[in-house]
């Protein structure tokens, strides 16, 4: 059973990581982000590989947001930048064993021994991105980020979190500029949500969705509507 390196999680994140196993559905009310935490396996993979493999689709709820500037206000850090490399890795959860009772946590009285945690590895990419601009936050032009999104390989399968697109996918479709709106986890970065939060930025400042959505609305047109945000 691989134990170092453990998702400090809730609930909802076992929630999550159980279902990435079969493949269903995922509702995760109010949680900004489903993937915080350390890796115990990272492996370099490209698009062409990724695709090349049977894939599986889950699907989980974030947060909504209904203008550019609520999205600027949630973010802690909003740059665009340009993908560079990515890797993929298996996250786990930290079970807590002690705390409440039985009724309240599902896990009480259990131990170690009692979870498969191979089970309920979370696979996820964590892209490499070069800072261009910085709009807020803690950051300078060429600084170098790591940015996680839910997805990756786990025992030969490709597993896509429906509202999410890949960097490097999406930097291999033509998108070579991005716009993202960040709150740090543990080191690495998550978007806000997938498709508020990851948007492609062209040569002229226009900002458009990564994947068309119902959440066009909370969306910007341009940077310029990002920065006057934050004043």
């Amino acid at each position: 059973m691989k134990q170092s390196n453990v998702i400090k999680g809730t609930l909802a994140v076992v929630a999550l990581v159980a279902a990435l196993v079969v493949g269903v559905a995922v509702h995760m009310h109010s949680v900004g982000s489903p993937t915080a935490g350390h890796s115990t396996q990272n492996t370099a993979k490209t698009a062409t590989e990724t695709t090349a493999k049977t894939a599986e689709s889950i699907t989980a709820d974030y947060p909504g947001y209904s203008s550019a500037e609520e999205g600027v206000k949630a973010a802690g850090l909003v740059v665009t930048g340009v993908p560079l490399d990515s890797r993929e890795r298996i996250l786990y959860p930290e079970i807590d064993f002690t705390s409440g009772t039985p009724e309240t946590n599902p896990q009480y009285g259990l131990t170690e021994d009692d979870i498969d945690m191979d089970a309920l590895g979370v696979p996820e990419t964590v892209t490499r991105v070069r800072v261009t601009k910085v709009i807020k936050g803690d950051a300078k032009v060429g600084d170098i980020i790591e940015v996680a999104q839910v997805g990756g390989v786990k025992s030969g399968i490709v597993r896509r979190e429906t509202s999410t697109t890949l960097l490097n996918e999406a930097k291999a479709s033509g998108t070579a500029e991005f716009l993202l709106l960040l709150n740090e986890y543990d080191v690495v970065y998550n978007a806000i949500n997938p498709i508020s939060g990851v948007l492609g930025v062209d040569t002229d400042g226009h900002v458009t969705a990564l994947k068309s959505s119902g959440e066009s609305g909370g969306i910007g047109e341009s940077l310029k509507e990002y920065m006057n945000a934050v004043s």
